[in-house]
């Protein structure tokens, strides 16, 4: 008997533990999972300055997860990523893009303004892709790219065939990119790197794009946010910021430059946020706190 009454308030324990952890999960909410590029600037700042707002401002349980672009439009597709901010389009991404549009939600541009495409240095006498024919070998028959998967890397493939080159990419990361960069600048070598804006490279090195008669790397674009269809249910507030979520190139450029000085990136969110909460209060504006 004695046994049976142990068992009894042992489960009435438990039972109490499970549904004070269950109040205090509901209270919380439910985390929402963001995807980003760790090693892209642009993608970890954009995305690092919206999970600060949801966090602080609507006090949500917010997760980031760094992956690289594939994993990340997977991760969309399948639910176990709530949303990212990292969409390049609508050429950079449109390999990933156009085949899962259908099993996401689109909201639209987060930065518009982007750009893709080769660059090198201005004193390097080849001013447009075409040019580098019969160039090659001043060049090492290589083209300095970022990490595997990264869609530039994917158009970069794409340009050297459709240009008939001689040349092969080199996938490294950015930070690889523009350490090899750096090198040949201080030794006014020639090389051509893959590149884009906004990228700190531009403030920080004489460069050009090099001219691309042939449209591999499509014109102006934008980053978008895509987001799971079970997000707008899951957590209607969240869906209605990141809808309204978006900044400027100029905002990405300064943040970008300061962590190139030295700055952290969490300082440099910080500094923008103190300067800018007119826009934070556009975007978080009726939505429930939670608090």
């Amino acid at each position: 008997m004695k046994i049976l009454k142990k068992l009894f308030f042992a489960t009435l324990l438990a039972a109490g533990a499970a549904g004070l952890l269950s109040t205090q999960a509901l209270a919380a909410g439910s985390q929402i999972r963001i995807g980003y590029v760790q090693s892209w600037p642009s993608s970890s700042l954009t995305t690092k300055l919206a999970a600060q707002v949801l966090k602080k401002d609507l006090h949500k349980n917010v997760k980031l997860l760094a992956l690289s672009a594939g994993p990340m439009y997977q991760g969309i597709a399948s639910g176990d990523l709530d949303a990212m901010l990292t969409a390049w389009l609508p050429k950079t991404h449109a390999q990933y893009y156009n085949k899962l549009w259908s099993k996401m939600i689109d909201l639209g541009p987060n930065l518009m303004g982007t750009r893709l495409g080769l660059a090198v240095p201005k004193y390097v006498n080849v001013n447009s892709i075409a040019g580098l024919k019969g160039e090659e070998g001043k060049f090492n028959h290589r083209v300095v790219g970022v990490g595997s998967g990264a869609g530039i890397n994917i158009n970069t493939k794409k340009a050297i065939k459709q240009y008939g080159l001689n040349m092969h990419l080199v996938p490294s990361s950015t930070a690889a990119m523009a350490a090899s960069l750096k090198r040949a600048i201080r030794q006014k070598k020639p090389i051509v790197v893959t590149a884009w804006a906004p990228l700190w490279i531009w403030s920080r090195f004489d460069l050009k794009f090099l001219k691309d008669p042939k449209n591999v790397y499509g014109r102006a674009g934008y980053v978008a946010t895509l987001v799971n269809p079970s997000l707008p249910k899951k957590d209607p507030a969240v869906y209605r910021f990141l809808d309204r979520f978006h900044v400027s190139l100029q905002d990405i450029n300064g943040m970008e430059a300061e962590t190139q000085k030295g700055m952290s990136e969490q300082k440099a969110i910080d500094k923008w946020l103190s300067s800018h909460q007119k826009e934070v209060k556009s975007w978080t504006y009726g939505l429930n706190t939670g608090a």
